[in-house]
């Protein structure tokens, strides 16, 4: 529905349309007043619409266009345009197509259409009145037939297509032709072929690190490899009987529930429930199992003092207690290792490995003759106080240990019948892998002292044991264990005897060997301490003679170590109460310390400061120095009476100290209020200067 108004320059003048039922609407420009009436798309015939030189249509054009419509409406053709635009008639032809009933109904709908069309006649020269503005006009549009502006046939047939048949038949008398043409070699055919271009390959390398690889040479002999195949044939054999209990092949792992199946299986569903518990004790992925739980459960008891240990946390200190820790220090217990296994054994030697700083080797064995009985090795893991990873038994009194320091899994353990012992601790069997024998230069007594020697990057390390015998032997592990003796200590004059004395013959004996060290800085020097009380420092190139000695202990020295910090000094504890400092330059001791009134059973420098250390007495004390504050007093100071200790040793890798006693135990402390600051190593050496030379001003200065 369209309205006329002035503003849109819809005119007032129409004509009746077709039939006329209907009008026409003109569309004039407001300014020019022309007719702008928009025409069909299709030809239309010239007699229709007619217009003048203007461009306004005649009343006679519109009454001939009234007439034509009317005609045509007679006879039946369908308008285009149902409000005065026509259409080209079709033509008789396609009306003979059609049905008369069709026509028939199309007749009907067309007279009810124009029935339904509002007469609206308007003079064209004559103004709207105010009336006609506001009236509604109604605009029919019908659709069309369609029109084909471009119509290009696809050269592809869907399979859908009613022609897909023809095109598949066309194809195929064109695909026989050119195969009869090829066939036959006509000269209208020929074969070429085309070059086409194709994409230039591109090449795209990757660069990667090459896996690092070591070589390793091994020496081994004739009866090593024979008793190899002897100890694989045992496995088989040992596999081979197994397969009646298991009901599997041993030699493929086997879990619980295999086992299970496959007893289930061979009894025809009865299961032996004794054989089955036994295999499931006895097999590795149980005792994995049960070792990582308890770990977990003990890792809940000792997670705080695991954080004190590592110096995640701060501990809580009493008032009363702070007061006097920061004055002098402190050591508060951590936890003890100690065991069934343990109790009531004595602690004789500790070491603390050099790649794994949380696993300490603690070796037990009596001293004195008349108590000796089977040693112990327990290896202690920060992972789980309560119980050991690893235990080693051995026939005798473990007496010293140390463990290597390139190859981490070799453990040396000197024994109380002299035998020195080489221990693989990634095996579980408490079998040695090296062991010394009467025919290869066992020693004949105690050995108090084992050390491993770096000999270079070119060679492997040696190991160097010191015992009562005399001897201080350095063994070999290329074939088997190959001793040397470095010396055979000797006794010396403890006292000046006159020169002119005749009647007195100096006789030389052998001296029992107590402890010994290898100089840090260079490993052809190292000290021994014997039992008669004097240190000698040796050389590896000279077996007849020492170098120095260092005389003024008056009892045996149980315990001798050099400074980390300064290859020039040494410290020594004694039986007779004293801890002296040395210098290699000077025969006499340049400083003596003196805690209790009981023997000094161990020492050791602390790792981080160069004036630090650590002693043990007789009496039960366990104490921490430092020279740099007072020479005549330890700085912290702790009783365990009724338990006297025998070791000590600094943790690694933190402010921790451990030390075992004759009951069997390892105890765990954490120091406080010490020096823990971090120095360069000159720093060290003249932090130690400082401290001898403030003792010697004091000294003077009391004179």
């Amino acid at each position: 529905t369209a309205n006329t108004s002035r503003k849109s320059g819809m005119g007032p003048n129409s004509s009746s349309g077709a039939g006329g039922g209907g009008h026409a609407v003109i569309v004039r420009d407001p300014e020019t007043q022309l007719d702008v009436t928009p025409v069909s798309l299709l030809e239309v015939q010239p007699s229709v619409v007619q217009g003048d030189d203007a461009g306004r249509h005649s009343p006679k054009s519109r009454e001939s266009s009234n007439n034509m419509m009317d005609s045509q409406s007679s006879a039946g053709f369908k308008s285009g345009w149902s409000s005065g635009s026509q259409t080209p008639s079709r033509g008789d032809s396609d009306m003979s197509d059609r049905d008369e009933e069709e026509e028939e109904e199309r007749r009907k709908k067309e007279e009810e259409r124009k029935k339904r069309m509002v007469a609206v006649t308007l003079v064209q020269d004559e103004a709207p009145k105010p009336t006609d503005v506001h009236k509604e006009v109604q605009v029919l549009l019908s659709e069309t037939d369609t029109v084909f502006l471009l119509d290009i046939p696809s050269t592809c047939a869907a399979d859908d297509d009613p022609d897909v048949e023809r095109v598949k038949s066309a194809n195929k008398v064109y695909t026989d032709a050119v195969e009869l043409r090829i066939k036959e070699g006509a000269d209208k055919f020929a074969d070429h072929n085309i070059q086409t271009l194709n994409s230039a390959n591109k090449t795209k390398e990757a660069q990667a690190t090459p896996a690092q690889t070591h070589d390793v040479g091994v020496d081994v002999t004739n009866y090593q490899i024979h008793d190899a195949i002897l100890e694989l044939r045992k496995g088989e054999d040992a596999a081979g009987a197994g397969d009646d209990i298991l009901g599997a092949n041993t030699k493929k792992k086997t879990t619980t529930t295999d086992a299970l199946n496959d007893l289930s299986q061979l009894s025809g569903g009865r299961v032996d429930t004794a054989k089955l518990g036994e295999a499931t004790l006895a097999s590795t992925e149980f005792r994995h199992a049960l070792k990582s739980m308890e770990r977990i459960v003990v890792q809940n008891i000792y997670h705080e003092q695991q954080m004190l240990y590592r110096n995640m946390a701060s501990p809580v200190i009493p008032a009363e207690q702070a007061l006097v820790g920061a004055q002098r220090g402190r050591m508060d217990v951590l936890w003890t290792y100690e065991c069934d296994l343990s109790k009531g054994r004595n602690v004789s030697c500790m070491a603390w490995n050099k790649l794994n700083p949380d696993l300490l080797a603690v070796g037990y064995g009596e001293f004195d003759f008349n108590k000796q009985s089977d040693g112990l090795v327990l290896f202690w893991s920060l992972k789980n106080p309560e119980y050991p990873e690893r235990v080693y038994r051995t026939e005798c009194s473990v007496t010293s240990l140390a463990f290597a320091q390139k190859s981490f899994n070799l453990l040396a353990v000197g024994l109380y019948d002299g035998t020195v012992a080489v221990y693989d601790v990634r095996k579980e069997e408490d079998k040695p892998v090296l062991e010394s024998s009467y025919s290869g230069g066992k020693h004949s007594d105690s050995v108090w002292e084992v050390r491993w020697v770096d000999k270079g990057a070119e060679r492997a390390e040696a190991l160097v044991s010191v015992s009562s015998d005399g001897r201080v032997t350095q063994w070999s592990m290329s074939k088997g264990l190959e001793c040397t003796d470095l010396i055979k200590l000797k006794r010396v004059s403890t006292h000046k005897r006159a020169v002119n004395t005749k009647n007195e013959a100096f006789i030389s004996r052998m001296a029992s060997g107590m402890c010994a060290d290898f100089n840090p800085k260079d490993t052809s020097i190292y000290l021994c301490g014997t039992e008669e009380g004097s240190i000698h420092r040796c050389s590896v190139s000279y077996n007849e003679q020492y170098l120095d000695s260092y005389l003024g202990h008056s009892g045996p020295v149980y315990k001798v170590v050099w400074s980390p910090f300064q290859p020039t000094s040494f410290l020594s504890c004694s039986a007779d109460w004293s801890i002296r400092l040395w210098w290699q330059e000077s025969e006499t001791a340049a400083l003596t310390m003196q805690s209790s009134a009981d023997y000094v059973s161990d020492i050791q420098w602390s790792p981080n400061v160069s004036t630090i250390f650590a002693s043990v007495t007789g009496d039960g004390h366990v104490c921490i120095w430092d020279m740099s504050i007072s020479t005549l007093d330890p700085i912290v100071h702790e009783k365990i009476l009724p338990r006297k200790p025998t070791c000590i040793r600094f943790s690694p890798n933190s402010d921790v100290v451990v030390a075992g006693d004759d009951s069997g135990r390892v105890t765990v402390y954490r120091v406080s209020g010490i020096d823990n600051k971090s120095y360069t190593h000159e720093e060290q050496v003249a932090r130690l200067d400082r401290a001898l030379a403030a003792k010697d001003a004091d000294a003077a200065e009391a004179q």
